[in-house]
């Protein structure tokens, strides 16, 4: 057995937050950051997973194969969580660590995992292309989800997603804005639990078919706007719908009031990433973000793969 080796891409979803669970159409994009993750053949049977992000070590584990059981941890938590998903990926795929040899793995994170660009799911992703799983149902199995994330780790570009029935529909979006220089993504440094936010959607959010339709005619409408002008007009209507839906304010008014542009949040609203458009460069929208204390941003075109 040979080294192996995978990539898969970090993602923001620009539309269809939550409701994308519920059927409706959305507008995701893979990111140029992601993940890698390399896996070599050695003699002892055993698996020692050593996991990097930009900043160094992450975490170190031992497991003992084929149980899974683990015999050293730099970080307990997540060690044991790593032993849950690779006996998920096993369940699925019973000969993958019931080989003659055992694995050193190493996996490398090119993003802070505080973001929300996809720690899991690139995960995911490359671990069912190690095991030659489905990655949609290891996902089922272990974070759940719609499952956009597992279409961006491996697509090329801006993409639809939409749960038909359940089953995952993927379609090429082309979407690549002349604007692109004017829409920028910011850290709001409150990173938010998915699973969490989608229980409190799930019990608290009220809806109807027509949002859900709503949002879907929003993502094919955005990917035809010629001006910022016709996109933040969307955005802004997307973030007025789902403000309603939520009974949350919006993004805007609680941090940015003073932009002359539209803001827009992306994933669990709270935390992560938000969308801006502006009509700064990006000096000038740095020395304004700077002013606001949010120092972690990207422009669309530094940041998205296209």
């Amino acid at each position: 057995m040979k080294t192996r080796s995978w990539f898969a891409n970090g993602k923001l979803l620009l539309t269809g937050e939550y409701l994308v669970m519920h059927g409706a159409k959305a507008l995701a994009v893979p990111l140029q950051l992601g993940q890698a993750m390399v896996v070599q053949p050695i003699s002892e049977k055993m698996l020692k997973w050593n996991a990097l992000k930009i900043d160094g070590l992450w975490f170190q584990t031992f497991l003992t194969l084929p149980d899974l059981k683990v015999v050293h941890s730099t970080n307990d938590e997540l060690s044991s969580r790593l032993a849950t998903i690779l006996s998920a990926t096993a369940s699925l795929n019973s000969r993958i660590f019931n080989e003659e040899t055992g694995f050193k793995v190493e996996t490398h994170l090119f993003f802070n995992p505080e973001y929300g660009f996809g720690s899991s799911s690139t995960l995911i992703s490359n671990l069912a292309e190690w095991a030659e799983v489905d990655p949609y149902t290891l996902l089922k199995q272990t974070f759940g989800g719609s499952g956009y994330d597992i279409a961006c780790a491996r697509c090329k570009g801006p993409i639809f997603y939409q749960l038909d029935n359940g089953h995952p529909s993927v379609q090429e979006a082309g979407f690549n804005p002349s604007f692109a220089d004017k829409i920028f993504f910011v850290y709001l440094g409150r990173k938010q639990k998915s699973t969490e936010a989608i229980s409190d959607f799930k019990r608290s959010a009220i809806f109807s078919q027509n949002d859900i339709h709503r949002v879907s005619q929003i993502s094919e409408e955005i990917i035809k706007a010629k001006s910022l002008k016709d996109f933040e007009q969307l955005i802004s209507e997307h973030e007025t719908l789902m403000s309603s839906i939520l009974k949350k304010p919006k993004v805007k008014s609680t941090f940015f009031s003073d932009l002359e542009g539209s803001a827009k949040s992306l994933g669990a609203w709270g935390g992560d990433f938000v969308l801006l458009t502006t009509k700064k460069n990006q000096s000038e929208m740095k020395d304004y973000l700077f002013g606001k204390g949010f120092s972690v941003f990207f422009s669309y075109n530094d940041l998205v793969l296209t």
